[in-house]
């Protein structure tokens, strides 16, 4: 006979409610434990109550299903499982897919609905959700001599359908109520559709329904009487009798079953092993490597940073082979720097309306004169004349002969002397912004050698002691102008 989902529920909806007012009861909101391998569920409470656990399925929030424990039956004791395969059996028995299918997407409300359908076709009424972690929860049948209920009465029946009516989970409420009745060995004497009484043995009410949805309860005189009920209620024990003989006889199944997926288990596992050593030498050897397999640990000499090399020796380097040859003159130097030689030239042009001494300044300026350049900040702080420091200037020229530096010529001051009809000199002091040249002798000239020619502008010039080696000086400064 098939049927469905919602009909199984609606079988046991109303027991169910009875049956789960009595572990409300026997739980009072205590801890419990759990042993499959008893199998045992035991309730903390004091003293502690013990029942038989079966377990249905999981549901895992993760997993996004519902997953029936009958396809896992190796894992467990079959008195544990013999309610899944129960219900298995009756879902493929009643066409109800949701039963015998092993993974079920998950649903808002669908773990209780498998179950309160699984109390129908098991005879077992009470369940628990247990919550293992990681959001799974196994849900759960219990069992239990603290189950026995008393003889149904007109009050205590009135209290569970309207406590099962506060939900939803109840559609057919005609097939509830005849469903319950029979369960409980009350009678049901149905006059139409719309109505019916039931009788139990200290009273009787009438139950009015519109499309299948009790509208409305009254008082109603007996239907039968207390011979009637005692059979009714005998055929409800042999009803459950039958239940409980159909899950001995899962308990056996889910052995039998147990042992066939254990075996399969293992023959798969055989087989994988095999599938890996047969593609483990069926694969190419791995070519050996010449790199070093890391350490596992690292000492402090291995993680030390080296030392820098110092330089073989300190050798001056032309300014156009140096890093950021273009960056300013003002930047710190990108090496050690040695003395060199540096000539200065006063160009012609704006720097004539400079002069600042005598009464006109010469429009054409006389030849520079190559001079060892003063440190600025020296200079500054030494008073003397302007002809003094010329003197200092062309003495020291003679003196220094190697030594090669890069510098930087802010200011000069420099002499000029013109010759007066009257014989006389006045001498002019002008303040000429001089122009910074750098010379610098080639990497490859030795430190004594002096044939190397002085760079000025971009131009090759011949130093005086160049000139003199070829046998002749260069005219001083003071020479040239008196014609010496």
């Amino acid at each position: 006979m098939t049927k469905t989902l919602q009909e199984l529920i609606d079988e046991s909806i109303f027991i169910s409610t009875e049956y789960q007012a009595v572990l409300a009861e026997l739980s009072q909101g205590a801890d419990w434990d759990v042993d499959f391998s008893a199998p045992s569920f035991t309730l903390q409470t004091t003293p502690p109550v013990t029942l038989t656990p079966y377990l249905l399925g999981t549901e895992s929030a993760s997993r996004g299903s519902f997953v029936w424990c009958w396809q896992e039956l190796g894992h467990f004791n079959p008195q544990v499982v013999s309610a899944a395969v129960q219900a298995k059996q009756a879902g493929e028995r009643h066409e109800v897919a949701e039963l015998s299918t092993a993974e079920l997407p998950l649903q808002e409300g669908l773990a209780r609905r498998v179950t309160l359908a699984a109390k129908a076709v098991t005879g077992l009424y009470a369940h628990y959700p247990a919550r293992a972690g990681g959001n799974i929860t196994a849900w759960l049948l219990l069992d239990g001599q603290q189950f026995e209920l008393p003889r149904l009465t007109e009050q205590r029946m009135m209290q569970v359908i309207g406590e099962s009516l506060t939900t939803d989970t109840a559609v057919d409420h005609n097939l509830a109520v005849a469903s319950y009745a029979k369960l409980r060995g009350a009678h049901v004497a149905w006059d139409t559709d719309a109505t019916c009484v039931v009788t139990v043995h200290d009273g009787a009410q009438r139950f009015w329904f519109d499309d299948h949805q009790i509208t409305g309860v009254e008082p109603a005189e007996p239907s039968v009487g207390e011979d009637e009920l005692r059979e009714l209620e005998r055929q409800a024990q042999t009803h459950r009798e039958a239940l409980v003989q159909d899950r001995q006889a899962a308990v056996a199944q889910a052995e039998r079953l147990g042992e066939q997926q254990r075996a399969e288990a293992a023959e798969r596992k055989r087989r994988e092993r095999e599938e890996a050593a047969a593609a483990a030498s069926s694969a190419p050897a791995a070519q050996p490597t010449d790199e070093e397999p890391l350490p596992t640990e690292l000492s402090p000499e291995d993680i030390e940073a080296p030392e820098p090399e110092q330089p073989a020796g300190d050798v001056a380097v032309p300014a156009s082979q140096v890093r950021d040859a273009d960056a300013p003159f003002d930047q710190e130097p990108t090496g050690p720097a040695e003395p060199g030689r540096v000539e200065t030239t006063v160009l012609p042009g704006h720097h004539e309306e400079t002069l600042t001494a005598g009464p006109q300044a010469s429009p054409h300026p006389d030849t520079t004169a190559m001079s060892r350049i003063p440190d600025p900040d020296l200079a500054a702080g030494q008073p003397g004349t302007a002809e003094e420091e010329t003197r200092a200037g062309l003495a020291r020229e003679e003196d220094v002969r190697t030594e090669r530096e890069s510098v930087t010529v802010s200011e000069e001051r420099v002499v000029r002397e013109d010759v007066s009809p009257a014989g006389t000199r006045e001498a002019h002091v002008e303040r000429e912004a001089v122009v910074a040249r750098e010379t610098v002798a080639g990497p490859e000239a030795a430190d004594d050698d002096i044939s190397a020619p002085a760079v000025v502008d971009g131009e090759e010039v011949e130093t005086n002691e160049q000139a003199e080696r070829k046998g002749k000086k260069k005219r001083g400064f003071l020479s040239r102008f008196f014609d010496l």
